[in-house]
């Protein structure tokens, strides 16, 4: 892996010195093109037409010459006008020739480094994404149904990752990697485990410290598979953290029991179809101080499908979203008091 990175490393420089190469030999192309064109047009003005006529008319003959259309090719009356336009004929074609092909090549570098992972992110409020496991592809797909736009900072590019993806190359853990990855822009970040490390968990956590400490502002969502590694996640400030193995466990467990409820269950979680999926909203001041049942009516009224509220510990009432207390289907005489947040269901 460290011989592939050194490979992208030396791949960036040569981009970079392609790039001052291509400035260059752009503008030097420019500045022949500018005295071939200006000065062949003076000549044509003088020697073929006397100066009779305008400037510009023998300007844009010249230019069309250039470009080989012939235009002006059947009508040199005196030898050095001949000469002119057949030096034209042929410096043009290759002049515009080696322009557009500098061009041509510049997108193709720029394009080939974005496929490398060595650009940088320019998105803002996006989704960063470190680290990739199987259930990767689902995350993005969801994702991107939801029109979020999406980073992905990994060392390797999985097979078939969509285009709308912007890769980053690169181990996600180290900060000069997160941050082309656009993660000090991003909105929120998903920190994947790595499935070459088993169920240690040591290289997410590790992650999570180098995201929160580029980002402290980011919604950072971290996966693990023991729950006894939750306190350093939470040591790492992340602000919400997933068991996806003990999630699957549930989930396998309750379709076994209820007949029929795993395409109820794919419909609320995804995104990516016409169904439903879950939806959580702040509860506005207006309702400050009514029942639960008044809120929950103003949210059917709505369209929506109310089944729970979302609020801060007792003892903690600062505490960020992530450590708020759930209570589903709570009883509908309980006064309302903010912050809260309503659990619903909608449909997309």
């Amino acid at each position: 892996m460290s011989s592939r990175f050194v490979k992208l490393v030396k791949s960036a420089r040569r981009g970079r010195a392609f790039s001052k190469r291509f400035r260059h030999s752009l503008l030097g192309a420019l500045f022949l093109l500018f005295i071939l064109l200006f000065g062949s047009a003076w000549f044509v003005w003088q020697q073929e037409r006397g100066f009779s006529g305008s400037y510009a008319d023998a300007l844009w003959t010249v230019l069309f010459t250039l470009i080989g259309q012939g235009e002006f090719a059947t009508a040199p009356r005196t030898i050095l006008g001949r000469v002119i336009v057949f030096l034209l004929s042929i410096v043009g074609v290759a002049l515009f020739g080696v322009i557009f092909s500098e061009i041509v090549q510049n997108l193709m570098s720029r394009k080939l480094r974005e496929m490398m992972g060595m650009s940088c992110c320019k998105y803002r409020g996006h989704i960063v994404i470190c680290g990739w496991n199987n259930r990767g592809d689902l995350i993005v797909r969801q994702l991107l149904a939801s029109g979020k736009q999406v980073a992905l900072v990994t060392e390797e590019r999985p097979v078939n990752l969509a285009s709308e993806v912007f890769f980053v190359a690169g181990n996600p853990s180290e900060k000069e990697t997160l941050l082309r990855g656009g993660l000090d822009a991003a909105a929120a970040a998903i920190i994947l485990s790595d499935p070459r490390f088993g169920n240690d968990d040591s290289r997410t956590i590790l992650t999570g410290l180098a995201v929160e400490s580029i980002n402290p502002s980011v919604y950072s969502v971290m996966e693990l598979h023991n729950p006894d590694n939750e306190r350093y996640a939470r040591f790492a400030r992340v602000d919400d953290v997933i068991y996806s193995d003990e999630l699957i466990a549930d989930i396998t467990s309750v379709c076994t029991r209820y007949e029929g409820i795993s395409s109820f269950i794919r419909d609320i979680f995804s995104v990516t179809d016409k169904g439903h999926s879950f939806a959580s909203l702040d509860v506005s001041k207006e309702f400050e101080g009514k029942s639960i049942k008044e809120l929950f009516g103003k949210l059917r009224e709505g369209g929506l499908l109310p089944i729970g509220v979302i609020v801060p510990p007792e003892d903690e009432p600062d505490a960020p979203v992530a450590r708020w207390l759930s209570c589903v289907d709570p009883d509908e005489n309980i006064v309302v008091r903010l912050p809260m947040k309503a659990v619903c269901i909608k449909k997309d």
